[in-house]
């Protein structure tokens, strides 16, 4: 299969000259395995199921041929162009043409970056918009007054917009849900499944997902149509990727993480924590032992989480430390080492976490911080993921035969219930004094910008 891939390129594809001309400028040359296999059944029309991991390539899978059916020039298969949507006639008010399900606001800018690139020699013009929470809603609801081709969204704030009336579906012909084994997790699974019944039944679907967990057995089965199921089980084994073990005790696990900072020469370092709290807790840590790091996790505005990954992208921060927030789709060009300091919950998480690393043919190293009581669950991660990583240990870092005790969590403050009196009293006392000037009820709040993310590199494989 190699050397299909080797001699493939986009235009055996018969994309259109301005998809064709999108991807030159951005200097990429031969697709990925998962392109070769993908973007025909989606020129085709056909819903598909796909499973390839991280760095695969399987953004630009979907992006290319969607957006290739709307510049309505391709000639591909036996499909006539009179068949094919009429890019000429424009999507309608609050309407939108295809959606793009993501599970957190960094994937949906990188996405909807992707569609802007590629369809910016596209005639008439192309609008993408990616919608999300943690900013105000009303800026993202005048985006839609004048319709939209592509959507990329989370779930929840995009039935915020159902809920405000402010985006229609009855235009919708192809939904795309990326990350689906996220997706059908928690909140996220009651949302998805609300959504799937507010769109037109006739539309194109397109799933994909780095695993293949039994809860996406339901989706698939409700939302796909006969789909073409693509597995791309053999592309871990091709990734240039070494995953190592070093066992610590738990107390050392800030040292040892400022240690193999300090003794290897790695350009970048993405760290990744289980709780939001340790994020920021490590950061000072690190800090203190004059090592600069930067926190991101879901509790940041989203300015910040966009700045964070924005300079971290550029080079500008050489140690982002992150929950699994940046485990799902990032795409950062040549980081070369990922340093779990906490294992992920799910062993599936496991698997996006190391696909963080060893993009686009590059090497890439990933280090797990192993404790006592993390030994069964790394076990557990190993057997789902059929691995088995060699334990080492560090001079200086050796780890006792005994477990040393964890250290106490610090204790819940518990909140006094008030009666409904004792509220309402509460509330009057603080309320502030309203000025009596004309200017008392002026609205002084204003909308916080949203810093664009560097576009991902996730179109195959770079031009030596």
């Amino acid at each position: 299969m190699k050397k299909d891939i080797l001699d493939a390129d986009f235009e055996s594809f018969s994309f259109s000259d301005e998809i064709l001309a999108a991807i030159k400028n951005m200097g990429f040359e031969n697709p990925t395995e998962i392109q070769i296999k993908t973007i025909p059944a989606v020129l085709e029309g056909n819903d598909v199921l796909a499973r390839a991991d991280t760095g695969s390539g399987k953004t630009a899978a979907f992006v290319l041929p969607l957006l290739d059916n709307l510049s309505n020039q391709n000639v591909y298969a036996q499909k006539g162009r009179s068949k094919r949507f009429d890019a000429s006639t424009r999507v309608a008010s609050n309407c939108v043409q295809i959606v793009v399900l993501v599970p957190t606001r960094e994937l949906a800018i990188q996405v909807a970056e992707v569609f802007s690139t590629v369809a910016e020699n596209i005639q008439p013009a192309i609008k993408c918009l990616s919608v999300y929470g943690g900013v105000k809603i009303n800026p993202q609801m005048q985006a839609l007054r004048g319709g939209v081709d592509v959507l990329v969204a989370t779930p929840g704030r995009l039935l915020d917009l159902v809920d405000q009336n402010a985006i229609k579906f009855n235009q919708v012909k192809a939904l795309v849900i990326d990350e689906v084994d996220r997706l059908m997790k928690g909140d996220f699974q009651e949302e998805i499944e609300r959504l799937s019944k507010l769109l037109p039944n006739k539309r194109q679907n397109l799933m994909f997902t780095a695993t293949f967990p039994e809860s996406i057995t339901t989706l698939v089965r409700d939302v796909l149509n006969t789909p073409e199921i693509i597995n791309m089980d053999g592309f871990i084994d091709e990734l240039e990727i070494e995953q190592r073990a070093i066992t610590v005790n738990h107390h050392q696990k800030n040292d040892l993480l400022a240690h193999l900072c300090r003794e290897n020469d790695w350009q970048q370092i993405l760290v990744f924590c289980s709780a939001k709290r340790t994020c920021d807790n490590l950061v000072k840590k690190l800090e203190k032992r004059s090592i600069e790091a930067v926190a991101m996790h879901s509790n940041k505005e989203q300015s910040v989480r966009s700045a964070a990954l924005k300079n971290f992208k550029a080079g500008a921060i050489r140690i982002l430390v992150a929950t699994d927030v940046a485990a799902r789709g990032i795409d950062i060009d040549q980081l070369p080492c990922v340093i779990n300091y906490d294992l992920p919950r799910s062993p599936n998480d496991y698997v996006h976490r190391v696909g963080r690393t060893g993009r686009a043919g590059e090497k890439g190293l990933v280090i797990s911080l192993i404790s006592h009581h993390e030994f069964q669950h790394f076990l557990v991660i190993e057997r789902r993921n059929g691995l088995n990583i060699a334990r080492e240990e560090i001079d200086g870092f050796m780890l006792d035969s005994v477990a040393p005790p964890l250290p106490r969590k610090s204790p819940k403050i518990k909140k006094t219930k008030l009666t409904k009196k004792q509220k309402i009293q509460s509330k009057r006392e603080q309320e502030p004094v309203q000025d009596s000037g004309d200017n008392s009820h002026q609205d002084h709040s204003e909308t916080e910008p949203v810093e664009s993310t560097v576009n991902a590199h996730i179109w195959g494989n770079l031009k030596k």
